[in-house]
Protein backbone atom coordinates (compact mmCIF):
# COMPACT_ATOMS: atom_id res chain seq x y z
CA UNK A 1 0.00 0.00 0.00
CA UNK A 2 0.81 3.54 -0.51
CA UNK A 3 1.20 5.74 2.42
CA UNK A 4 -1.32 8.81 2.08
CA UNK A 5 1.53 11.65 2.13
CA UNK A 6 3.17 9.53 -1.01
CA UNK A 7 -0.46 9.83 -3.09
CA UNK A 8 -0.21 14.01 -2.09
CA UNK A 9 3.23 14.10 -3.55
CA UNK A 10 1.96 12.49 -6.58
CA UNK A 11 -0.86 14.28 -7.22
CA UNK A 12 0.87 17.59 -7.00
CA UNK A 13 3.52 16.62 -9.43
CA UNK A 14 1.06 15.54 -12.31
CA UNK A 15 -0.71 18.92 -11.58
CA UNK A 16 2.28 20.63 -12.09
CA UNK A 17 3.10 18.86 -15.47
CA UNK A 18 -0.76 19.26 -16.40
CA UNK A 19 -0.10 22.90 -15.88
CA UNK A 20 2.89 23.17 -18.08
CA UNK A 21 1.72 21.24 -20.52
CA UNK A 22 -1.40 23.58 -20.76
CA UNK A 23 0.53 26.67 -20.40
CA UNK A 24 2.97 25.31 -23.66
CA UNK A 25 0.35 24.95 -25.87
CA UNK A 26 -1.71 28.20 -25.16
CA UNK A 27 1.97 29.54 -26.04
CA UNK A 28 2.12 27.86 -29.45
CA UNK A 29 -1.70 29.16 -30.35
CA UNK A 30 -0.78 32.39 -29.99
CA UNK A 31 2.17 32.18 -31.52
CA UNK A 32 0.63 30.42 -34.48
CA UNK A 33 -1.12 33.30 -36.33
CA UNK A 34 1.92 35.55 -35.97
CA UNK A 35 3.71 32.96 -37.97
CA UNK A 36 0.99 32.35 -40.37
CA UNK A 37 1.45 36.42 -41.40
CA UNK A 38 5.06 36.27 -41.38
CA UNK A 39 4.37 33.15 -43.86
CA UNK A 40 2.17 35.34 -46.03
CA UNK A 41 3.24 38.36 -46.55
CA UNK A 42 6.90 36.26 -47.54
CA UNK A 43 7.16 36.56 -51.32
CA UNK A 44 6.83 33.36 -53.09
CA UNK A 45 9.73 32.93 -55.84
CA UNK A 46 8.85 32.10 -59.43
CA UNK A 47 10.08 29.46 -61.29
CA UNK A 48 12.92 30.18 -63.65
CA UNK A 49 11.86 29.59 -67.26
CA UNK A 50 14.71 29.58 -69.98
CA UNK A 51 14.31 31.95 -72.79
CA UNK A 52 14.84 29.62 -76.04
CA UNK A 53 15.08 31.38 -79.46
CA UNK A 54 13.16 30.42 -81.53
CA UNK A 55 14.68 30.43 -85.45
CA UNK A 56 12.36 31.50 -88.42
CA UNK A 57 11.42 28.47 -89.88
CA UNK A 58 11.42 30.33 -93.59
CA UNK A 59 13.28 33.26 -95.25
CA UNK A 60 13.04 35.42 -98.05
CA UNK A 61 15.47 37.38 -100.50
CA UNK A 62 14.74 39.92 -103.27
CA UNK A 63 17.45 41.01 -105.27
CA UNK A 64 16.81 43.15 -108.66
CA UNK A 65 20.03 43.65 -110.45
CA UNK A 66 21.43 45.24 -113.77
CA UNK A 67 23.61 43.32 -115.79
CA UNK A 68 25.30 44.89 -118.46
CA UNK A 69 25.72 41.90 -121.49
CA UNK A 70 27.88 41.05 -124.00
CA UNK A 71 26.67 38.59 -126.55
CA UNK A 72 29.24 36.53 -128.56
CA UNK A 73 28.89 33.11 -130.88
CA UNK A 74 27.40 32.27 -133.39
CA UNK A 75 23.31 31.64 -134.87
CA UNK A 76 21.02 30.74 -137.95
CA UNK A 77 18.35 32.09 -138.48
CA UNK A 78 15.97 30.27 -141.42
CA UNK A 79 17.69 30.23 -144.68
CA UNK A 80 20.52 32.71 -143.66
CA UNK A 81 24.00 31.59 -143.28
CA UNK A 82 25.66 31.00 -140.13
CA UNK A 83 26.12 35.13 -138.74
CA UNK A 84 28.69 35.56 -136.27
CA UNK A 85 27.55 37.62 -133.03
CA UNK A 86 29.38 40.15 -130.92
CA UNK A 87 26.95 42.31 -129.44
CA UNK A 88 28.26 45.13 -126.87
CA UNK A 89 26.89 46.32 -124.05
CA UNK A 90 26.76 49.81 -125.51
CA UNK A 91 25.05 48.40 -128.56
CA UNK A 92 22.35 46.52 -126.46
CA UNK A 93 21.79 49.64 -123.88
CA UNK A 94 21.35 51.63 -127.19
CA UNK A 95 18.80 49.87 -128.47
CA UNK A 96 16.95 48.77 -125.14
CA UNK A 97 13.28 49.06 -124.75
CA UNK A 98 12.78 47.56 -121.56
CA UNK A 99 14.63 45.38 -119.34
CA UNK A 100 13.52 43.62 -116.12
CA UNK A 101 16.22 41.82 -113.89
CA UNK A 102 15.76 39.92 -110.65
CA UNK A 103 16.48 37.29 -108.27
CA UNK A 104 14.17 35.72 -105.78
CA UNK A 105 14.92 33.11 -102.86
CA UNK A 106 13.02 31.10 -100.53
CA UNK A 107 14.62 29.20 -97.57
CA UNK A 108 12.75 26.94 -95.11
CA UNK A 109 14.87 25.24 -92.13
CA UNK A 110 17.97 26.90 -93.02
CA UNK A 111 18.44 23.83 -95.29
CA UNK A 112 15.73 23.16 -98.23
CA UNK A 113 16.00 26.49 -100.68
CA UNK A 114 14.30 27.27 -104.24
CA UNK A 115 15.51 30.24 -106.43
CA UNK A 116 14.08 31.88 -109.07
CA UNK A 117 16.03 34.28 -111.76
CA UNK A 118 14.49 36.11 -114.23
CA UNK A 119 16.43 38.29 -116.74
CA UNK A 120 14.27 39.84 -120.03
CA UNK A 121 15.33 42.33 -122.60
CA UNK A 122 13.31 44.02 -124.93
CA UNK A 123 15.93 45.27 -127.99
CA UNK A 124 13.64 47.02 -130.25
CA UNK A 125 15.18 47.34 -133.81
CA UNK A 126 19.00 47.04 -134.27
CA UNK A 127 20.23 47.11 -137.92
CA UNK A 128 23.02 44.32 -138.22
CA UNK A 129 25.33 43.30 -141.40
CA UNK A 130 25.66 40.02 -142.05
CA UNK A 131 29.14 38.96 -143.33
CA UNK A 132 27.58 38.27 -147.05
CA UNK A 133 26.18 41.68 -147.31
CA UNK A 134 23.17 43.40 -147.21
CA UNK A 135 21.55 44.47 -144.14
CA UNK A 136 18.79 43.01 -141.32
CA UNK A 137 16.75 45.26 -139.21
CA UNK A 138 15.90 43.38 -135.95
CA UNK A 139 13.80 43.21 -133.03
CA UNK A 140 14.51 40.80 -130.64
CA UNK A 141 13.13 40.17 -127.39
CA UNK A 142 14.62 37.22 -124.88
CA UNK A 143 13.82 35.90 -121.82
CA UNK A 144 15.89 33.58 -119.74
CA UNK A 145 14.26 31.94 -117.10
CA UNK A 146 16.22 29.78 -113.90
CA UNK A 147 13.66 28.33 -111.36
CA UNK A 148 16.37 25.70 -109.09
CA UNK A 149 15.72 23.72 -106.03
CA UNK A 150 18.46 23.15 -104.08
CA UNK A 151 19.53 21.61 -100.43
CA UNK A 152 22.03 22.85 -97.78
CA UNK A 153 24.36 20.31 -97.11
CA UNK A 154 26.74 22.39 -95.17
CA UNK A 155 26.43 24.98 -93.11
CA UNK A 156 29.35 26.62 -90.94
CA UNK A 157 28.12 29.92 -88.88
CA UNK A 158 26.90 32.06 -91.69
CA UNK A 159 28.77 29.98 -94.44
CA UNK A 160 27.14 27.45 -96.94
CA UNK A 161 27.45 25.14 -99.30
CA UNK A 162 24.22 23.88 -101.88
CA UNK A 163 23.42 21.62 -103.74
CA UNK A 164 20.88 22.72 -106.54
CA UNK A 165 18.98 21.00 -110.04
CA UNK A 166 16.21 22.38 -112.03
CA UNK A 167 15.80 24.34 -115.09
CA UNK A 168 16.97 27.18 -117.52
CA UNK A 169 13.76 28.39 -119.96
CA UNK A 170 15.09 30.27 -123.24
CA UNK A 171 12.75 32.48 -124.72
CA UNK A 172 13.53 33.92 -127.98
CA UNK A 173 11.25 36.30 -130.36
CA UNK A 174 13.07 37.80 -133.42
CA UNK A 175 11.21 39.97 -135.59
CA UNK A 176 13.39 41.01 -138.77
CA UNK A 177 13.27 42.89 -142.21
CA UNK A 178 16.42 41.41 -144.16
CA UNK A 179 17.99 41.87 -147.26
CA UNK A 180 20.21 39.75 -149.06
CA UNK A 181 21.91 39.62 -153.00
CA UNK A 182 18.96 38.13 -154.23
CA UNK A 183 16.57 37.53 -151.50
CA UNK A 184 14.49 40.32 -149.76
CA UNK A 185 11.86 39.29 -146.96
CA UNK A 186 10.10 39.77 -143.38
CA UNK A 187 9.75 37.21 -141.01
CA UNK A 188 8.87 36.76 -136.79
CA UNK A 189 10.51 33.62 -135.79
CA UNK A 190 9.83 32.10 -131.63
CA UNK A 191 11.86 29.72 -130.46
CA UNK A 192 11.72 28.61 -127.12
CA UNK A 193 13.44 25.31 -124.81
CA UNK A 194 13.91 24.69 -121.42
CA UNK A 195 17.54 22.73 -120.21
CA UNK A 196 17.37 20.76 -117.17
CA UNK A 197 20.74 22.31 -115.16
CA UNK A 198 22.45 20.68 -112.32
CA UNK A 199 24.87 22.89 -110.10
CA UNK A 200 26.98 24.02 -106.88
CA UNK A 201 26.68 27.53 -104.67
CA UNK A 202 28.19 28.71 -101.96
CA UNK A 203 28.80 31.68 -99.68
CA UNK A 204 31.56 32.53 -97.02
CA UNK A 205 31.94 35.59 -94.86
CA UNK A 206 34.93 37.07 -94.10
CA UNK A 207 33.41 39.69 -91.49
CA UNK A 208 30.33 40.86 -90.03
CA UNK A 209 30.47 43.36 -93.47
CA UNK A 210 32.01 41.30 -96.16
CA UNK A 211 31.46 38.22 -97.89
CA UNK A 212 31.68 36.50 -101.27
CA UNK A 213 29.51 34.22 -103.31
CA UNK A 214 29.96 31.63 -106.39
CA UNK A 215 27.96 29.64 -108.07
CA UNK A 216 28.67 27.01 -111.32
CA UNK A 217 25.96 24.96 -112.96
CA UNK A 218 25.78 22.60 -116.56
CA UNK A 219 23.19 21.34 -118.55
CA UNK A 220 21.52 20.67 -121.42
CA UNK A 221 22.96 17.05 -122.13
CA UNK A 222 21.69 16.92 -125.38
CA UNK A 223 18.21 16.21 -124.29
CA UNK A 224 17.17 19.63 -125.45
CA UNK A 225 20.21 21.58 -126.53
CA UNK A 226 23.97 20.34 -126.98
CA UNK A 227 25.04 21.74 -123.94
CA UNK A 228 24.33 24.72 -121.54
CA UNK A 229 26.22 26.06 -118.80
CA UNK A 230 26.55 28.93 -116.00
CA UNK A 231 29.13 30.75 -113.72
CA UNK A 232 28.52 33.64 -111.73
CA UNK A 233 30.71 34.75 -108.78
CA UNK A 234 31.43 38.46 -106.95
CA UNK A 235 31.33 40.24 -103.36
CA UNK A 236 28.89 41.54 -101.18
CA UNK A 237 28.79 44.40 -98.66
CA UNK A 238 26.66 43.70 -95.63
CA UNK A 239 24.76 46.85 -94.12
CA UNK A 240 22.96 44.96 -91.57
CA UNK A 241 20.90 41.85 -91.47
CA UNK A 242 18.60 42.52 -94.15
CA UNK A 243 19.99 44.79 -96.46
CA UNK A 244 23.46 43.83 -98.70
CA UNK A 245 24.74 45.10 -102.25
CA UNK A 246 26.68 42.97 -104.37
CA UNK A 247 28.93 43.10 -107.10
CA UNK A 248 29.33 40.26 -109.23
CA UNK A 249 30.28 38.83 -112.59
CA UNK A 250 27.98 36.86 -114.51
CA UNK A 251 28.10 34.15 -118.09
CA UNK A 252 25.58 31.84 -119.37
CA UNK A 253 26.52 29.87 -121.86
CA UNK A 254 24.10 27.39 -124.70
CA UNK A 255 24.66 25.48 -127.67
CA UNK A 256 20.95 24.83 -129.36
CA UNK A 257 19.94 23.69 -132.55
CA UNK A 258 16.02 22.97 -133.06
CA UNK A 259 17.16 20.12 -135.94
CA UNK A 260 15.18 21.59 -138.40
CA UNK A 261 15.41 22.63 -142.01
CA UNK A 262 14.48 25.63 -144.08
CA UNK A 263 12.62 28.99 -142.60
CA UNK A 264 12.18 26.93 -139.29
CA UNK A 265 16.07 26.47 -138.58
CA UNK A 266 16.92 28.16 -135.50
CA UNK A 267 20.68 27.39 -134.06
CA UNK A 268 21.98 29.37 -131.36
CA UNK A 269 25.57 28.79 -129.79
CA UNK A 270 26.34 32.02 -127.19
CA UNK A 271 27.61 33.13 -124.53
CA UNK A 272 26.29 35.89 -122.53
CA UNK A 273 28.40 37.59 -120.06
CA UNK A 274 29.10 40.76 -117.93
CA UNK A 275 28.95 42.71 -114.90
CA UNK A 276 25.90 42.99 -112.46
CA UNK A 277 25.27 45.05 -109.27
CA UNK A 278 21.86 44.01 -107.53
CA UNK A 279 20.67 45.02 -103.55
CA UNK A 280 19.44 41.77 -101.63
CA UNK A 281 16.51 42.55 -99.56
CA UNK A 282 16.33 39.40 -96.78
CA UNK A 283 12.60 38.95 -94.28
Amino acid sequence: MTDAPDIKRLSQQKLKACAAALMTSAVAAAMAPATLAADLQTPVQAASVPVIPVERSWEFVIAPYLLAPTIQGDTTIGRLPNTSLDVSPGTIFENLQFGAMGHFEALYDGRFGATLDIAYMDLGSGRTFPRVGGTADAGVKQLVTEAFFGYRFWTGGRDWLEAYAGGRWWYNQIDFNVSVPGNSFSRTITEQWVDPVIGLRGQHFFNEKWSVFGSGNIGGFGLVSDFTWGAQAGVGYHFNDRWALHLQYKATGVDYDNGKSGTSAFSYDTVTHGPMAGVAFRF
